[in-house]
């Protein structure tokens, strides 16, 4: 089946290439697809090491190709299954670099069947890298994280069951015994707590701009590490954070409803402690004044209740 996708889509890039006006190539290259999406996956530069590279490429040209997913623009939901799509998943500084400057690149089309395999691909790939910084390390581990969990979870809540022929359920094989988590962390060496503190760290970088997150990854903006852990608690909507002083605004906010939510806690606990204690009274004495007292002591449990 898998094969078969590929097959499709591939023939309908080939259709349409022939039918363009440019060589397949610059066909290809006229019309490569950038998606903030995907983008997002690739850690920022330091203006230093942009700088750099932009001087390589001004001296030496575009050596490696660039690295695009070979897709249909009904997959990334921007047209119809007809459509031909270059999604860059690759080199997208060397992209922008060579478009401003007119510098020639190569190309290398890669097929996969979803967007989940691109993401694992691209995570990959960056992981493999070695002027990753230790921020830069830890949301790569936290987006994969994020990515295979939520996968996880809509396949059990999509598929919990099927019926066969005769109409009765049959149930799908177990849970497998070990977690995303111990999975990773056996795969990039280090401990299970390791790649959930990761994926709250990734979490919570998914609540700032993209700007924002970008210069917190590259260094150029400080905030320690727990407190972006932490963002990752709070109902902030997504991409809505651009300034690092709103961070400190918001958790102590949710330090705030934390603490009221502890207090309330505590209220109900010694109320409902009262309660016990005037039943049991009650049932040691059966007098009218103790059963009174049950009645006072649950009305005002109830009140906490709600």
């Amino acid at each position: 089946m898998a094969k078969n996708i590929k097959m499709s889509i591939a023939e309908k890039a080939r259709v349409a290439i022939t039918n363009s006006s440019f060589s397949p190539l610059e066909s290809i290259k006229q019309n490569i697809t950038v998606l903030e999406e995907l983008k997002s996956f690739i850690p920022p530069l330091l203006d230093s090491e942009l700088a750099q590279l932009k001087a390589n490429l001004l001296a030496n040209g575009c050596k490696d190709p660039l690295l695009l997913w070979e897709t249909t623009k009904d997959i990334i939901g921007l047209g119809s299954e007809f459509e031909p799509a270059y999604v860059l998943i690759d080199g997208h500084n060397r992209y922008g670099i060579c478009k401003e400057f007119g510098i020639t690149f190569n190309v290398q089309l890669l097929s996969f069947n979803s967007f989940k395999e691109v993401k694992e691909h691209m995570i990959d790939l960056q992981l493999g890298r070695r002027n990753l910084n230790a921020q830069q390390v830890s949301y790569l581990r936290g987006l994969r994280y994020n990515t295979e969990k939520n996968d996880v979870i809509g396949n059990l809540q999509g598929k919990k069951e099927e019926i066969d022929s005769n109409g009765q359920n049959v149930h799908l094989e177990k849970e497998p015994k070990i977690t995303t988590a111990e999975r990773l962390a056996k795969e990039y060496n280090v401990g299970e707590k390791t790649i959930r503190r990761d994926a709250a760290f990734a979490e919570g970088l998914e609540k700032l701009t993209p700007t924002l997150r970008n210069e917190v990854l590259s260094g150029k903006k400080k905030v320690d590490k727990n407190k972006i852990q932490l963002l990752a608690k709070s109902n902030e909507e997504n991409q809505s954070i651009d300034d690092i002083e709103k961070v400190d605004e918001i958790l102590q906010q949710v330090t705030k409803e934390k603490s009221t939510e502890n207090n309330q806690i505590d209220i109900a606990q010694e109320k409902y402690n009262k309660v016990l204690s005037t039943i049991n009274e009650a049932y040691q004495t059966r007098s009218i004044e103790a059963f009174e007292a049950v009645e006072i002591a649950l009305q005002e449990f109830k009140l906490i209740l709600n």
